[in-house]
C-alpha cells in the first residue's frame, strides 16, 4: 500500500457490501495511478465482517472495524484518523467511477488556495443530475423556496465552477489540517446534515465551498437495507439539531412548531 498517498478516500460502510465492490470496481478502473490515492474503508456492520475481509484481499485498502453502527460522520472521523492524505475525500459505498478525477480534484485545491470543500456533481442511473446533492444553506426561507416554489436547484446546473453553500457528503473532498480545525464530522449528527453542518463550519473559517461539474459520479442512491422508516426519523432529528445549532432563536423555534405538526 502506498505511504505517502495525495488523497485519502474513506468509505462508510453500513449494509452496502455488495455496492462496494461495484464501487471499488468502477474506481480502480479509472484511477490508474495507485500511488496518488490511498482507500479506506470504516465497517459499522459487523455481519458483514467476513465479506469485506474478501474485499481486502481484491483490493488495496484498509480495512477498519467497529463494533456497532456509529453513524456517518462518526465513522468518517475514525477514517481520517488512519489517513495519510493532505486531502481526505468521502465518498459513499452505491457510487460508481465515471473517469480520472482525483488529479483534477487535487489540482483545483492546488490552484484555488481559499477552496476548503469540494463537491462531485451526483448523476442518477438516468445520468441526470440529483436535484438536492448541492444547495444553499438551510432556513425557513429556503424551505419555502425549495417545497413551494418551482426554484428547484437549477441554478446548479451551470458548467464548471459553482460555490453553493453545501455539497453532498456522499461525494466530498476536504482539506485534512481544515477537517481537523473544525474537529470533523459532529458526531451528533448521526445521519443527514453532517455535510451541510461541515459546509457552515468551514465558510464560518472564511474558506468556500464549491463543486465543479467535470467531475461527476453516479450514485445509485439508497442501497443499504435501512427501512424508509428510520431514514425519515434520522432526517428530522438532524434536521431539528442543524436548526438548533445554525439558526436564530425565533426561527428555530418557528421551523420545531412546523416540524411537529408536519411529521
Amino acid at each position: 500500500m502506498n505511504t505517502d498517498p495525495r488523497i485519502s478516500l474513506i468509505f462508510v460502510n453500513y449494509q452496502s457490501v455488495r455496492y462496494l465492490r461495484e464501487a471499488l470496481e468502477s474506481l480502480f478502473s479509472f484511477e490508474t495511478e495507485k500511488d496518488f490515492f490511498e482507500v479506506i474503508i470504516v465497517n459499522n456492520d459487523s455481519t458483514e465482517r467476513f465479506a469485506l475481509e474478501g474485499l481486502k484481499q481484491a483490493f488495496p485498502l484498509l480495512l477498519i472495524e467497529n463494533s456497532k453502527n456509529v453513524g456517518f460522520g462518526c465513522g468518517n472521523n475514525i477514517g481520517v484518523r488512519q489517513a495519510r492524505g493532505g486531502i481526505v475525500g468521502f465518498i459513499n459505498p452505491d457510487i460508481l467511477w465515471t473517469g480520472t478525477h482525483l488529479f483534477g480534484i487535487a489540482g483545483i485545491f492546488d490552484e484555488k488556495k481559499k477552496i476548503g470543500v469540494l463537491g462531485m456533481r451526483m448523476l442518477g442511473i438516468d445520468r441526470k443530475e440529483e436535484a438536492w446533492s448541492v444547495g444553499k444553506e438551510p432556513s425557513l426561507m429556503n424551505l419555502f423556496c425549495n417545497n413551494v416554489l418551482p426554484l428547484r436547484q437549477a441554478r446548479w446546473r451551470t458548467q464548471g465552477l459553482s460555490f453553493p453553500d453545501w455539497v453532498s457528503g456522499g461525494a466530498l473532498f476536504i482539506r485534512k489540517d481544515l477537517f481537523s480545525a473544525i474537529g470533523g464530522f459532529d458526531e451528533r449528527f448521526f445521519l443527514y446534515f453532517e455535510d451541510v453542518d461541515l459546509c457552515e463550519e468551514v465558510r464560518a473559517l472564511g474558506f468556500s465551498v464549491a463543486r465543479h461539474t467535470e467531475h461527476s459520479l453516479i450514485h445509485l442512491g439508497g442501497r443499504s437495507r435501512t427501512s424508509a422508516q428510520v431514514q425519515k426519523r434520522h432526517f428530522y432529528a438532524s434536521q431539528k439539531k442543524y436548526f438548533e445549532k445554525h439558526r436564530p432563536v425565533w426561527e428555530n423555534k418557528v421551523f420545531q412548531m412546523i416540524q411537529f405538526f408536519s411529521i
